[in-house]
């Protein structure tokens, strides 16, 4: 039976445009449930960094603090790309529930820990875990939901992911205090055990629900060691780089530099590597194709706006406001409702106007750079309407861009390539959100060392002084500081705006292409018995019998054009 993808002619074309069952929506909840464990924690542990440190170490937990999150950032970025290679070699189904079982194994060592050594490695460990989870979680939607559809749900998928970076803090503050919940006091241990619970319940809806084909290709394909070794190497310098970079050592200091030479070195040995690998882990030769070649920056640019409005919009209301972590998180709330209306919004649009999104990252980098110029015009004295407006629409902004440009990237690979393709996508955006929040701290850094030392106030005039320790100044100084605090970070948010303009140059350069109506037939047939409707068609063209997961086959093989590029696909067995 051909298929044709965007007039919708034929009946698995119906099943698709009908949607995804009952049982594959649950099981997309119980996926995106556990994929906010691995967002919500590489934030929850920053506001508990310091009583863990103090309680297991009272003599040098407070210098291996910041290992913390370094050691869960290292293990969660560096193993992306690798994950969608697996994904694409042994099935998303199988690679996510044991990124999963990772994850949760390493949480509860997390909370037994008895020494910082053990809790860092732990950490690592389940960084490692949390790698494939957001990731891995995004190639299983690809899979299970056509792509007319995916939007919704990847819509979603990016409202989690933003929740769970403002929501950490927030619950991090609740638990690491002695609170009764269930009975029980709280301490900084059940940061951890609460995975246990949330993780398994999402497991154990993957498991049972979602049913999808069985990967074919990995007794004949391999695993590029030599790639993988490299990425991870280059990514953990660069990491380390904008870790250490202004806050552990100088910019300038001969680690740091060359921290970043390996980085820069091991980059262009994995891009060779790339190119001369029979089974590359990140195929250049996507890069080819205008939609990623433009996309993959943009990514990177969303990912850098949105770590350094976060981090930044948290520290003026923290330093100039006073408030507490959990006052914080609830006044970054306009931002999460920007971004919930705008990413579920446009998904639902997507899908109801053939598929078409270019638009949405026009209009997105626009707003989100208005969003940004607006939170540079804060000052020690505004009102918190200003950050709030600002915050709105910065969130409406990230929401038409983060979730479709990686289903832009999605539509624009071969299937048998998806994996590959969504990593490098989410690759791209963590390595933003790492460079955001390193050079946004060395703008704010310098520029408040120039203000300060050229400020007349006495008590301030000449003082090397950091930010944090403004709150401590007699009067006129704490003023004077905070005014230039303020000052400073005005020019951070301006640099925002000016690098979220660039992505809107670019935005003017994404190829339009309608979503392909029906890209994965096998995810279908698993998923709602598209079997039963393949059967009735008439005779297939191939007869292969298409394992399953969960036992669903069928035969025949579907082709399915997208008229946008005019490509066809053998899409899957029906």
């Amino acid at each position: 039976m051909a298929v044709d993808a965007i007039t919708g002619a034929g009946t698995a074309t119906g099943k698709a445009r009908g949607g995804p069952g009952r049982r594959v929506v649950w099981a997309l909840v119980g996926v995106l449930l556990t994929a906010f464990l691995s967002a919500l924690d590489q934030t929850i542990v920053s506001v508990a960094a310091f009583p863990i440190a103090t309680d297991l170490d009272p003599v040098d937990g407070v210098r291996l603090m910041p290992w913390l999150i370094t050691a869960y950032m290292l293990g969660s970025t560096a193993t992306q790309p690798l994950y969608g290679r697996i994904s694409d070699l042994y099935g998303a189904k199988r690679v996510f529930v044991a990124a999963a079982g990772i994850f949760l194994a390493a949480s509860a060592l997390c909370g037994t820990a008895a020494t910082m050594g053990q809790l860092i490695a732990c950490r690592a460990v389940q960084g490692i875990g949390a790698g494939g989870l957001y990731s891995v979680s995004l190639i299983l939607l690809g899979r299970a939901v056509p792509a007319r559809d995916r939007a919704k749900f990847q819509g979603v998928g990016g409202l989690v992911i933003a929740l769970a970076t403002v929501a950490g803090p927030l619950i991090g503050g609740f638990l690491t205090g002695d609170h009764s919940l269930f009975g029980l006091h709280t301490s900084w241990r059940w940061l951890f055990y609460v995975n246990l619970p949330i993780g398994i319940a999402g497991i154990t809806m993957v498991v049972t629900l979602l049913k999808l084909p069985e990967a074919t290709g990995r007794g004949s394909h391999r695993i590029d060691v030599a790639g993988a070794l490299l990425v991870v190497a280059a990514t953990c310098a660069l990491l380390l780089m904008t870790t250490w970079g202004g806050h552990t050592y100088a910019w300038s200091d001969p680690a740091i530099l060359g921290l970043a030479a390996a980085g820069v070195l091991l980059l262009g040995l994995f891009a060779l590597r790339q190119s001369r690998a029979a089974e590359p882990l990140m195929p250049l030769r996507m890069f080819r194709e205008r939609t990623v070649a433009v996309a993959t920056p943009m990514l990177f640019v969303t990912g850098f706006a949105l770590m350094g409005a976060i981090t930044y919009a948290a520290l003026y209301l923290q330093l100039v406001k006073g408030l507490t972590p959990a006052a914080t998180g609830l006044r970054l709330m306009p931002m999460i409702v920007g971004i919930m209306a705008s990413s579920i919004g446009s998904g639902l649009v997507i899908s109801a106007r053939d598929g078409r999104y270019k638009i949405f990252p026009v209009i997105g980098t626009a707003v989100a750079a208005a969003g940004l110029g607006a939170l540079a015009t804060l000052r020690a004295d505004s009102a918190y309407a200003v950050l709030a407006v600002g915050l709105l629409l910065l969130g409406l902004g990230l929401g038409l861009l983060m979730q479709v440009l990686v289903q832009a990237v999605q539509n624009t690979v071969p299937d048998r390539e998806l994996g590959s393709a969504t990593t490098t996508a989410t690759f791209f955006r963590t390595m933003g959100q790492s460079f955001g929040a390193a050079v946004f701290g060395a703008i704010l850094t310098n520029q408040f060392a120039s203000r300060a030392a050229a400020s007349t106030v006495p008590g301030l005039h000449g003082r090397d002084l950091a930010p944090e320790r403004l709150a401590g100044l007699p009067e006129p100084a704490r003023t004077a500081g905070l005014d230039a605090f303020t000052s400073s970070l005005g020019v951070v948010f301006v640099t925002g705006a000016v690098i979220m303009l660039v992505a809107l140059a670019l935005s003017f350069f994404l190829k339009e292409m309608r979503l392909r109506e029906i890209d994965d037939i096998d995810a279908l047939v698993g998923e709602s018995g598209a079997a039963g409707a393949a059967a009735e068609s008439g005779p297939s063209s191939a007869e292969a019998p298409a394992a399953d997961d969960g036992g669903a086959q069928g035969s025949g093989t579907a082709e399915v054009r997208d008229e946008g590029t005019g490509r066809r696909d053998a899409a899957a067995t029906v």
